[in-house]
């Protein structure tokens, strides 16, 4: 074991969840000194969160919001619930079984040597997993092969250690939030605290009793970061080899339509915040899928109606952080009503790709650097 310490990155974004209105808001803070000050009388008390990364671009012209297409990517998360993520309606299984799981990738990391860390999450577990450099996209090409390289990586463990409590949402999601580590679970009336390979071992009862209480520092482990094979390409307007096979990406579906992968990472995922470009773009895949593709104005006004419940039916049990049913009611049926275009090309460009998968449309393709 080591002394290696998770590198904050800054500017990032951090939100509190009150356990009275289960309500967030995201807000910038620009230093370690900021994040400090603002949960100042939180911690304890809130539900803190903060993106897994930070960025190195704010949004202009305001410089209130990170630029989501400037991550620093230096690690990445696997979140392990008590749930089975291989069946689509995602059925609870024991927090024994998660347990099991976090410590099947902790071994595997510890054979091969693999910086990585493991905290409880006060429901759940948190492997923080450390790569080899700083990756750091150009523009959307290199973003989405970040992303796709490290999704490989981690389908393959998924895959090779059986691990079907693993959140595909949470991986090289690099717009998502994770519980700050050592911080409160107000729903849960447990800390956050860092894991030794002992801890687990002792089980969910001892784990559970160690959070009753506040903890500091990590545990680190293995002396090597992950290394990338991210493909070498040129920004353009191009996003894969059309050759290339597609990989294995985790969707999600609602009555029957399937959600692309990337839709279901950047909104999908249960209790997130995701950015207003996601939620506009799940909210335009849904309403082309339930019309099948029927030109929008040829909707009586029956089905406008039909089809806006059903799509803020299933917004409202993603359970947004931030989710007010009279502005997604709204902003639902603006979308209907209209005929917005989307292809993969657009979503590429807009961060959300993570490789090519099953449903590409065909619109684009990465050349390779000689």
């Amino acid at each position: 074991m080591i002394e290696m310490k998770i590198v904050f990155d800054f500017p990032r974004e951090v939100m509190e969840l009150s356990t009275e209105k289960g309500k967030g808001f995201r807000k910038l803070v620009r230093s370690n000194q900021d994040l400090e000050k603002y949960w100042a009388g939180k911690n304890g008390v809130s539900n803190a969160f903060m993106t897994v990364y930070g960025y190195r671009g704010l949004q202009q012209p305001h410089n209130k919001r990170v630029d989501l297409m400037t991550p620093i990517v230096r690690h990445f998360v696997m979140d392990f619930d008590p749930k089975n993520f291989r069946e689509r309606d995602r059925p609870e299984v024991e927090i024994e079984q998660a347990l099991e799981q976090t410590l099947k990738l902790h071994y595997h990391l510890l054979d091969k040597d693999i910086s990585h860390a493991v905290w409880y999450s006060g429901g759940g577990f948190h492997v923080w997993v450390m790569l080899d450099k700083e990756y750091m996209p150009s523009g959307p090409n290199s973003l989405s092969a970040i992303k796709e390289a490290g999704m490989q990586t981690v389908n393959d463990w998924v895959i090779e250690l059986d691990l079907f409590c693993s959140d595909p949402a949470v991986p090289f999601d690099t717009s998502g939030m994770i519980r700050i580590p050592n911080s409160y679970n107000a729903k849960r009336g447990l800390w956050s605290i860092p894991l030794s390979t002992n801890d687990m071992e002792r089980g969910i009862d001892y784990i559970m009793d160690k959070a009753e209480g506040a903890k500091a520092g990590m545990i680190s482990y293995g002396n090597q970061g992950l290394e990338l094979t991210v493909r070498k390409i040129k920004e353009r307007s191009q996003i894969f080899n059309p050759n290339s096979a597609p990989i294995d990406l985790p969707t999600a579906s609602m009555d029957g339509v399937i959600i692309l992968p990337c839709l279901n990472s950047a909104a999908c995922r249960i209790g997130s915040n995701p950015s207003h470009d996601a939620r506009v773009q799940l909210a335009k895949f849904l309403s082309k899928r339930l019309r099948y593709f029927m030109p929008a104005w040829k909707l009586t006004e029956e089905n406008r109606a039909k089809h806006t419940e059903i799509i803020v039916d299933y917004i409202r049990s993603l359970q947004w952080a931030d989710f007010n049913e009279s502005t997604t009611r709204y902003q639902v049926s603006t979308i209907i009503g209209t005929d917005y275009p989307q292809t993969c090309s657009m979503l590429w460009k807009k961060g959300m790709c993570l490789g090519k998968c099953r449903y590409w449309d065909g619109t684009g393709a990465i050349t390779e650097e000689e």
